[in-house]
């Protein structure tokens, strides 16, 4: 009876053990649950912001008729709220890599920002474009009259807009301005603000000579805006610089990292910013020397300086990057990044929770088809999940979403 008491006792304890194992355990990695959203079969050019409140605002742009409408919703409590139009056009500018932007100030103002395209020049291979504003003071059931943003009126391009709150009652934004194109053969960054009345000021050149068509990003620090942007010399380098605002003036920006990218063109890929208190962390994507890479560095003092740079991906026979990556932070020194990547001829959309204190990287894959298909994603942080937006391009659109959870 003890022999068989002992082996009871045994078992008990080995089937504890074993149920601990596979239940007991914290998770480690990333964890990705699709994620249902507003958006209709046809959708493009999702993007998301935050509220000062927690809630994520996605906006998009589907077809009504034989035009587009940009759309927003807003997710809460698991919930999604109903979709709202903003303005409807036929002459949007679609493309993902420069998608419309809704942004909640703290006054409860909604401030929409979006780019049409110009009547084409005859002669002229591509139509210009104009980035327009509206402002909306009853959670976007009313708009006003869309505004012009940039003084400038030729008719060349205006576009890859990025915004940022800068008080209870504004916004700022940086563009990229052609303005100088036809003298100078060079395109600007550009800034202003936006009230929540819609009012535009304040415009200002932040860089007299940057890359054509990368994306750009805008984030608040502690002492002022930081935005982050591919610059382009005379002799065709074209690395990531950040430049920092400071008393309403922009200083003169700084190279990110010198990866020394020679390129006869416009790779259109931009880095990425997230912003936690004092900390800034970017992702970036490089093809110098047909060697392609995506890297992350850190910063603790708003921007001044980035000591920790990490790659975390690098082109092999296998696999070869392919960049448009977006951020988030979900501690300190601890951020989710994702990208595009592409193995044995298939493009694929991952993530992986890098940290600036280790080298160890979880990955996971979120989604794969073609690169056009998968487009530019998007993220914005809820509480400890991430959402995650993408799609809206290629042969079959429609904005697709899911959420991203870290241990």
């Amino acid at each position: 009876m003890r022999s068989a008491g002992r082996f009871l006792a045994s078992l008990a304890a080995i089937l504890l053990v074993s149920a601990c194992v596979t239940s007991c355990r914290r998770p480690e990695g990333i964890s990705v649950e699709p994620l249902a959203n507003p958006a209709i079969p046809g959708s493009m050019t999702p993007n998301e912001t935050a509220t000062a409140d927690g809630q994520i605002i996605l906006s998009w742009l589907e077809p009504v008729n034989n035009a587009l409408a940009l759309r927003f919703a807003t997710r809460s409590a698991q919930v999604w709220s109903a979709p709202r139009t903003i303005v409807t056009r036929n002459n949007f500018d679609s493309y993902a890599e420069a998608p419309p932007w809704v942004l909640s100030l703290p006054n409860q103002s909604l401030l929409a920002v979006w780019s049409e395209r110009l009547p084409l020049v005859q002669g002229n291979k591509w139509a210009g474009n104009y980035l327009y504003t509206a402002a909306s003071s009853d959670q976007g059931k009313n708009w006003s009259q869309p505004a012009i943003i940039h003084t400038d009126r030729t008719d060349g391009e205006h576009s890859f807009g990025a915004l940022a709150v800068e008080d209870s009652n504004h916004a700022a934004i940086v563009w990229l301005d052609s303005r100088d194109y036809e003298t100078k053969h060079t395109y600007r960054l550009m800034s202003a603000l936006i009230a929540s009345s819609g009012r535009v000021s304040d415009e200002q050149t932040v860089d007299d000579d940057v890359c054509t068509c990368c994306p750009t990003n805008l984030v608040r620090t502690t002492t002022g805006f930081l935005a982050a942007y591919r610059n382009h010399t005379s002799d065709e380098i074209r690395d990531i610089y950040t430049v920092r605002e400071d008393g309403g003036k922009w200083q003169t920006g700084k190279s990110l990292h010198n990866d020394g990218w020679h390129i006869n063109g416009c790779p259109v890929n931009g880095a990425a910013l997230a912003q936690r208190q004092n900390e800034i962390a970017v992702a970036w994507y490089t093809g110098m020397e047909e060697k392609a890479s995506v890297q992350v560095a850190f910063s603790n003092d708003g921007g001044a300086t980035f000591p920790t740079v990490r790659r975390i991906d690098a082109a092999s026979i296998e696999e070869q990057p392919i960049g448009r990556p977006a951020i988030a932070f979900l501690g300190p020194g601890d951020a989710l990044v994702t990208w595009l990547t592409r193995e044995h001829g298939v493009s694929r959309l991952v993530a992986a929770q890098v940290r600036s204190r280790d080298s160890e990287l979880h990955r996971i894959e979120i989604a794969q088809g073609t690169t056009d298909g998968l487009g530019y994603p998007r993220m914005q942080l809820i509480g400890r999940e991430v959402m995650v937006s993408w799609g809206g391009a290629g042969e079959t659109k429609q904005v697709k979403t899911a959420l991203l959870r870290a241990p």
